[in-house]
């Protein structure tokens, strides 16, 4: 199990350390245990694991208990690698017909697309899918200069964001200056209840089974969800554009 990424820059006392091993040593065993319960069983108070939990920077107990949960599986266990996974056309189409129609209204301009990590990746192969339909694509990474999309405002036709959680600051911190700029905002995401879904003009959501997973160290299905969906709006996008 991989700590580093809560464990960082972070001090425990004795008392502290041995709630979380327990934790991490019983999570299995965990669910349906009332806060109150484990307080009684690890001999201290349900104050002190909720101090612990904020400590590591999560909002309590429960928001731990499921981050160790979706970290944690035996080295013996399958995964399945079967994905059952379908495109609900019906709902979608409305926000393919309103982005032709900013693109419509806006050949000359660029289509610009943001994203950080892993979800670069994907915001990367959209850029070059794009491209070889002939559609005026820029595509904008947090090693780029932010001067890209501030200084290129007017040109720019609508800004294109995914993010897996909707809160990466970067992102954030695009959408806020494009909204500023009237500029669309048109996020693809696995987290609706989200800032970035707050700035979006038209958003889509794509199942994410893990959010806590925010290194993407686990078997998870959304980048693989999230590209069937994107290979299906391009589709859909340069089809009578």
């Amino acid at each position: 199990m991989d700590l580093d990424i809560i464990m960082k820059g972070k001090k425990l006392s004795e008392n502290e350390q041995e709630i979380l091993n327990y934790l991490i040593n019983h999570v299995e065993e965990l669910d349906g245990v009332s806060l109150r319960a484990l307080a009684q069983r690890l001999f201290t108070s349900p104050a002190a694991i909720v101090r612990l939990a904020q400590k590591l920077e999560f909002s309590g107990y429960l928001e731990l208990f499921y981050y160790l949960k979706n970290q944690f599986r035996p080295s013996n266990q399958r995964v399945s690698a079967i994905i059952d996974f379908t495109i609900d056309t019906q709902k979608i189409q409305p926000s393919i017909t309103e982005m032709k129609e900013i693109y419509a209204q806006n050949k000359d301009k660029f289509i610009t697309i943001y994203a950080t990590g892993f979800s670069s990746i994907l915001a990367d192969y959209l850029h070059k899918k794009l491209l070889v339909n002939g559609i005026k694509t820029l595509f904008v990474n947090a090693t780029d200069s932010s001067g890209i999309i501030n200084n290129n405002a007017d040109n720019i036709s609508m800004l294109i964001c995914i993010s897996k959680s909707g809160e990466t600051q970067k992102v954030i911190e695009k959408m806020t200056f494009c909204q500023e700029q009237n500029i669309p905002n048109i996020l693809f995401t696995g987290n609706l209840n989200s800032r970035a879904e707050e700035l979006a003009a038209i958003s889509f959501e794509v199942e994410d089974e893990r959010p806590l997973d925010s290194q993407n160290i686990k078997y998870n299905s959304f980048f693989g969800k999230l590209l069937l969906l994107l290979e299906y709006c391009v589709q859909e996008f340069v089809t009578k554009v």
